[in-house]
C-alpha cells in the first residue's frame, strides 16, 4: 500500500476525497512575562475549598497568596503582607466576627487592611462597628473580590519580586529551593512556590532533618499534634500535594523520597 505523508482520504457518498491536513505550528506561543511586582495576601479560611476561585483569581493577577485554616497570633510579626482576607462566610456569626475583629485590632502595630468574607444572613444582621469594616458577601464573582482587593491596597507601596529573597542568615536552601523561616515563604530560583502552612511545615521538617528519615508517626505528632495513626493517610495526602507543587515525581524524586513502610526523607 502506498504510504501517504501529506493527505488523508475519506469516503464520502462513494467518492474518495482528499482531506488536506494542516501542518503543525512550529513556533511556540511566547511565554508570558513573570510578574514584575507582587502583592502579598494572607487568606484565613476554615474551608479553603470554598475560596478556591478567589485564590486562583488573585494568583493569576500577580498576588502571592498564603492560605491558613485559622489565625495564628504571631502572623503579623513573622510575615509581611499587604492584605488579610478573613473568611467567615460559612461558619461565621456576629459574635465570632466581633471576637476576631477585636483580637486583630488589639495586636500591636496592626495596620494591614482586612477584608471579611461574610454570608448573606450575617450581613443582613450587621450593625454598628461591623458596618465600618470592609465586608464582601461570599460567594461572589471572583472578579468582584479581585476589584475590592486591588482597591484596598491600591495606594500601598508596591513590593518588587526580589523583595521575597530572604537576607543571608534568614534562609535555608536545598538544591534550587530556598525557605525563609521568618516569612514562611518558599522559592525555587526566583519563582514563589505557593504552599499551605501544613505543606510548608512538612518541607521545613524534611530539610531540617538533613536527609534523615522521618516517620509518618513523627510527622503526625509534630505537625498535626496527634498520635493517632490507625488507618490515617493524612501525611501521604499532604506529601503528594507538596510534591505536585514542587514539580517532583515520586518514581524519580528530586526533592522527597518515600521510604516504604517508614516515612520520608530528602532526596540525594
Amino acid at each position: 500500500m502506498q504510504k501517504q505523508t501529506d493527505q488523508v482520504k475519506i469516503n464520502l457518498s462513494g467518492r474518495r476525497l482528499p482531506l488536506r491536513v494542516k501542518p503543525a505550528l512550529t513556533d511556540p506561543a511566547p511565554l508570558a512575562e513573570a510578574c514584575p511586582i507582587t502583592r502579598r495576601v494572607i487568606l484565613i479560611s476554615p474551608m479553603p475549598g470554598q475560596v478556591h476561585e478567589l485564590v486562583k483569581a488573585l494568583t493569576d493577577s500577580c498576588f502571592d497568596v498564603l492560605v491558613f485554616h485559622r489565625w495564628e497570633p504571631d502572623l503579623h510579626e513573622r510575615l509581611d503582607f499587604d492584605l488579610l482576607v478573613y473568611d467567615l462566610s460559612v461558619a461565621g456569626t456576629i459574635d465570632a466576627f466581633a471576637g476576631i475583629s477585636s483580637r486583630l485590632n488589639r495586636e500591636a502595630e496592626y495596620t494591614t487592611p482586612c477584608l471579611y468574607l461574610v454570608g448573606e444572613k450575617m450581613i443582613g444582621n450587621a450593625s454598628g462597628p461591623m458596618l465600618q469594616e470592609e465586608l464582601l458577601v461570599w460567594p461572589a464573582r471572583p472578579q468582584e473580590a479581585l476589584y475590592r482587593v486591588q482597591r484596598m491596597i491600591g495606594n500601598s507601596p508596591a513590593v518588587p519580586k526580589r523583595g521575597f529573597l530572604p537576607k543571608e542568615g534568614q534562609r535555608i536552601g536545598f538544591k534550587d529551593l530556598w525557605l525563609d523561616r521568618e516569612r514562611m515563604s518558599v522559592q525555587r530560583d526566583e519563582d514563589r512556590v505557593h504552599l499551605t502552612k501544613t505543606e510548608y511545615d512538612l518541607l521545613l521538617k524534611l530539610i531540617d532533618a538533613k536527609g534523615a528519615v522521618i516517620s509518618r508517626e513523627e510527622m503526625l505528632s509534630d505537625i498535626w499534634e496527634t498520635d493517632f495513626t490507625g488507618g490515617s493517610n493524612v501525611v501521604d495526602v499532604h506529601i503528594k500535594s507538596l510534591r505536585k507543587k514542587l514539580g517532583d515525581n515520586a518514581a524519580s524524586p528530586k526533592y522527597i523520597v518515600t521510604v516504604r513502610g517508614v516515612g520520608y526523607r530528602l532526596a540525594d
